[in-house]
């Protein structure tokens, strides 16, 4: 049920009131285990030293694959519907900004090489380095997905 005048439908409210109720719980927890007295109890930073680096590092090349291809669809889909409405009106057209495609898909193999050249690379990285690989490998996913956005 959209609200009239708010600009916004049924979605949107129902994610705002997921946030803010998530937001309410860890607050609540966090303040019981502060006046309780178990306050070093409610520590998040153990999750990241109990998960393995090598873990973290398979996420990164994952997430760097995963959105260099997001990036390269959202490219071909913008390209493609523009390449269709100009072909309407300008046969002409089609077969000279097929050039634009072919960047999208070449945007999607340099996502793929760069996240194999990646995982020959995990066993040579030392402790020390896998917070910053992981945030090379998410970067560069980034990256590539901005690469078509704007």
């Amino acid at each position: 049920m959209a609200y009239a005048g708010s600009g916004r439908g049924s979605y949107g409210i129902g994610c705002y009131y997921t946030s803010y109720a998530t937001l309410l719980a860890f607050i609540a927890i966090g303040l019981y285990y502060m006046f309780s007295g178990r306050g070093s109890e409610y520590d998040v930073g153990w999750v990241l030293e109990a998960i393995s680096p090598y873990t973290w590092a398979c996420s990164g090349i994952a997430a760097a694959m995963f959105l260099s291809v997001l990036g390269a669809a959202w490219g071909m889909f913008i390209t493609g519907s523009s390449i269709v409405g100009g072909g309407v009106k300008a046969p002409r057209i089609k077969t000279k900004n097929l050039v634009s495609v072919i960047f999208c898909e070449a945007v999607a193999i340099y996502g793929i090489i760069i996240a194999i050249i990646l995982v020959q690379n995990i066993d040579s990285a030392t402790e020390e380095g896998w917070t910053k690989n992981y945030f090379e490998y998410v970067y560069n996913g980034y990256l590539s997905v901005l690469c078509w956005t704007f």
